[in-house]
C-alpha cells in the first residue's frame, strides 16, 4: 500500500464518522423535540403499526392520495372541455358524453 491510498482512506473514514456524529446530533434533537411536544399535548400511549388508530390513518392518507388524483384528472377533463368549446367542437364525440355521463 502506498500512502497516498492510507490518506484516502483516513479521509474518508474521517468524513464518515463526521458524517455519523451529526446524525447522531440531529437525532437527538429531534428525538428531544418529539418528547417536548409529547409532554405539551399529554400523549401517554404511542401507536404501533398493528394498531387500529394506525391503519384506519393510513386508509385515510391513501384515500386522500386518490381523491387528489381524481382532481387533477377531473381538472385535466374540464380544460379540455373548454378548450373543445373555443373549438366549437364540444359535444362532437362519443368520448366527450361519455365523459359528461361521469361527471
Amino acid at each position: 500500500m502506498n500512502g497516498a491510498s492510507v490518506g484516502n482512506d483516513l479521509s474518508v473514514t474521517r468524513k464518515a464518522e463526521t458524517a455519523h456524529r451529526y446524525a447522531l446530533k440531529n437525532n437527538d434533537k429531534t428525538l428531544n423535540a418529539v418528547q417536548t411536544l409529547e409532554l405539551k399535548l399529554n400523549i401517554i400511549q404511542h401507536w404501533e403499526p398493528e394498531g387500529e388508530d394506525w391503519q384506519q390513518t393510513g386508509r385515510l392518507v391513501a384515500m386522500r392520495k386518490y381523491q387528489r388524483a381524481l382532481d387533477v384528472l377531473e381538472g385535466l377533463i374540464v380544460a379540455w372541455m373548454f378548450e373543445l368549446t373555443k373549438m366549437n367542437r364540444y359535444q362532437t364525440g362519443t368520448i366527450t358524453t361519455f365523459l359528461l355521463c361521469c361527471l
